[in-house]
């Protein structure tokens, strides 16, 4: 009997030690077992968390159960869409800061004459803005400024100024200064190509490029990466203008179109090419591509070409002064 009742004692006691003390599973807290597995890995769901809010009691009562929802672990990389939003508003926030600081920038410049560096932000603003009505206005201004730094005869720092020697062409010295010579003439407002020693010629200092903007039918014409002249274009029909970096590799005045359907000298009501061409470099899978005029200047601001890029006649005689041979042309969407 006493066996019997010892083996009751101890039988009791270490129900009430595993009571006090329950087996570590090695699970947590979180009660839903069949989701423990790919808790890491699947999106968050409420969970049973239980808490002891007693300081030296190892028992969980029912009032110490609560329900929350587990958190995403943030190494994980997840993005709620709340942070998502919120980091949205933080983007536009800096991007309207970054345009406030260079409007304010911008007045500055001109308060204090610096045309040139009001310009050059102008420049930077206008390729950062999205909203064309503001893009229109940022452009206008640049128009504004470019007719004085760049189109006219007054020294700025997109130029210098070359005094005219014996011995001297116009082709001489844009060989020298590795220029053309009608972008010489252009800029000095000359109609006939003779010069007299001691004259005085504004010439551009820096690279020309040409960026072509598909999804705003615009070319750009850019002096060491700013902006100083645009022309509206029109486009490939069906996507048939390729994107990527061009070279210029031939200039035609009045140009005979090659056409798939034949030969057609200028003038002839067939040919399309208008009054000039600037040719490209072929690449692999990419042949007689270039810019050109257009007999059909309604076509302008609009997806109608077979690929090639086309202005108002105009225009085109017009950029043609200011590229030349290797000149780079940039076509993005």
């Amino acid at each position: 009997m006493k066996h019997l009742m010892y083996r009751i004692i101890i039988i009791t006691l270490v129900c009430l030690f595993l009571i006090r003390n329950p087996l570590n599973t090695g699970e947590h807290a979180y009660g839903k077992d069949n989701v423990l597995e790919h808790a890491r890995h699947a999106a968050p769901d409420p969970y049973l968390l239980a808490r002891n809010t007693a300081e030296n009691n190892s028992y969980i009562s029912e009032d110490d159960i609560i329900i929350t929802i587990d958190k995403p672990d943030k190494e994980a990389g997840i993005k709620t869409p709340e942070k998502v939003v919120t980091e949205n508003r933080k983007e536009e926030k800096e991007e309207k800061k970054k345009s406030s600081h260079s409007r304010t920038l911008i007045s500055e410049y001109l308060e204090k004459g610096k045309k040139f560096e009001a310009r050059n932000e102008l420049s930077d603003l206008y390729f950062a803005e999205s909203d064309n009505a503001k893009r229109l206005e940022i452009k206008n201004k640049l128009d504004e400024l470019n007719a004085e730094l760049v189109f006219s005869r007054i020294p700025s720092p997109d130029a210098f100024l070359y005094e005219v020697t014996p011995g001297d062409t116009l082709n001489k010295i844009a060989s020298k200064f590795d220029t053309n010579y009608e972008l010489i003439m252009c800029i000095n407002k000359k109609v006939r190509t003779n010069i007299r020693v001691g004259e005085r010629l504004k010439i551009l200092n820096g690279k020309v490029t040409v960026l072509v903007d598909k999804s705003d039918f615009t070319l750009t014409l850019l002096l060491n990466g700013y902006f100083i002249k645009q022309f509206p274009i029109g486009i490939g029909k069906s996507d048939k203008t390729p994107r990527g970096v061009f070279v210029v590799d031939n200039k035609l005045i009045n140009p005979v179109w090659y056409s798939p359907d034949g030969i057609y000298q200028f003038g002839d009501p067939k040919n399309v090419l208008g009054t000039r061409w600037i040719g490209f470099e072929d690449q692999e899978g990419l042949y007689g591509y270039g810019i050109h005029g257009t007999t059909e200047p309604e076509t302008i601001g609009k997806e109608m070409s077979n690929g090639c890029i086309r202005l108002r006649n105009e225009d085109v005689e017009e950029l043609f002064n200011y590229v030349k041979a290797k000149t780079e042309v940039v076509i993005q969407e």
